[in-house]
């Protein structure tokens, strides 16, 4: 916990903490607004037009990150997002708010998450140094993961309360707070380097980078596929599996509460872990998903569900952290923010695919044979990839990654 000594990084994690408790307030929020203004037919496309700019926009979000202080563009993107949902909430709350303002005030919120995500991912090394990179990123994680349990009820009260617009208000503030906290944060000046290409040109220049780091590419097809055929396949047959076992909605939120405070769990001992070979290390531990499949899959009673899930759940904060860490030191400090952005392609991408497509199969072939694939190709690709050892580097000590350049200062 030494990193807490650092009293920007306390600050950063404060104002953060207040925005990621905005955030996650925001799907269970948004949703409802949507329902209550166009009803079931309006809900998927509002909940798109959030999440397409992301989809589009954060590899030139990446570059920007890279291209100028990432602090002014988290401030802005913070405002903007400020300005968003607070229109949107003012909207509902007056009444005159209709499908086609909601669509177009998320996919500017969307385009401020597509500036922000990258940025924010570049600035930790520059608050904390590359040495305590990890226990920075495994706090950031503990405090999303916190959030997101408290959060779950305080929607479901504002929205059951005092409606969706109040709460799409208190999102707006945490934002607000958010840029505030960053506004003020002492960082060293940054230093414009003249004769910076075009913006689509650090993008390709972002992708060659990428393209020439065995390990990283290794690591981001790994995890864009494990987003693909592992964890889309399991939010929908995962929850087939608790209507027809586990009592339905009431079920299914056991078992995501009790994931969460995995997450927790594991986000406190990221903070101590120091495995020799880091990368492999955070893959192999996602094979703790396994088992938690296979019982899912064939129906196993719930107690065990939720003990094997408190696995998975620890796993993926102790995955993320080190695997964060990880890039960020052996990256340049000039191509972090668009090696960022090339990582949330799984997320932005291939999940909102999978989805999509797990669907229709689950309902064809029912969701245990969709569970047991999962698990197969999950241990399958995770042991293939250990077995190339292109993760196979040494920790901390290890020296980073060549890239174009000399790296800039810290922004």
């Amino acid at each position: 916990m030494g990193v807490l000594r650092v009293a920007r990084f306390r600050r950063y994690l404060f104002g953060q903490g207040i925005s990621l408790f905005g955030d996650s307030l925001v799907p269970l929020t948004i949703a409802f607004a949507a329902l209550e203004v166009a009803g079931p037919a309006g809900l998927g496309v509002v909940l798109a037009a959030n999440r397409i700019p992301v989809a589009v926009l954060v590899l030139a979000g990446g570059a920007l990150g890279d291209r100028w202080p990432r602090r002014g563009l988290m401030v802005g993107a913070d405002v903007l997002r400020c300005v968003v949902q607070a229109a949107s909430g003012l909207l509902l709350i007056t009444g005159h708010a209709g499908l086609v303002a909601l669509v177009v005030l998320q996919a500017l919120a969307g385009v401020g998450t597509a500036v922000f995500v990258p940025a924010a991912s570049g600035l930790v090394p520059s608050l904390v140094g590359e040495d305590q990179v990890q226990e920075a990123t495994a706090l950031l994680g503990l405090v999303g993961n916190v959030n997101k349990v408290a959060s779950i009820s305080v929607a479901g009260v504002l929205v059951a309360g005092v409606g969706p617009g109040v709460a799409l208000l208190v999102d707006a503030a945490t934002f607000a707070a958010s840029a505030l906290v960053l506004a003020g944060l002492p960082l060293p000046a940054a230093v414009r380097r003249s004769g910076r290409p075009g913006l689509w040109r650090e993008v390709r220049d972002g992708a060659r980078l990428v393209a020439s780091m065995r390990w990283l590419v290794t690591l981001l097809v790994y995890g864009g596929l494990l987003q693909a055929l592992v964890i889309g396949p399991h939010m929908v047959a995962g929850l087939l599996a608790a209507e027809r076992n586990y009592g339905g909605a009431a079920g299914w939120a056991v078992i995501g509460v009790v994931q969460a405070a995995g997450s927790i769990a594991g986000g406190v001992v990221a903070l101590r872990w120091r495995p020799r070979r880091p990368l492999t290390a955070a893959v192999a531990v996602g094979l703790l998903m396994v088992p938690y499949l296979v019982v899912l899959a064939l129906g196993g009673p719930l107690w065990l569900v939720c003990v094997l899930a408190v696995l998975v759940g620890g796993q993926g904060s102790v995955a993320m952290a080190v695997q964060t860490a990880q890039v960020q030191r052996r990256v340049p400090e000039d191509a972090r923010s668009r090696v960022a952005a090339w990582s949330q392609i799984g997320n932005l991408v291939a999940l909102p695919a999978s989805l999509a497509a797990t669907g229709p199969l689950a309902a064809h072939v029912g969701a245990g044979p969709v569970l047991l694939a999962a698990a197969g190709w999950l241990s399958v690709s995770t042991v293939l990839v250990l077995a190339t050892r292109a993760l196979d580097l040494p920790g901390p000590s290890g020296a980073r990654a060549p890239g174009p350049g000399a790296a800039a200062p810290a922004r």
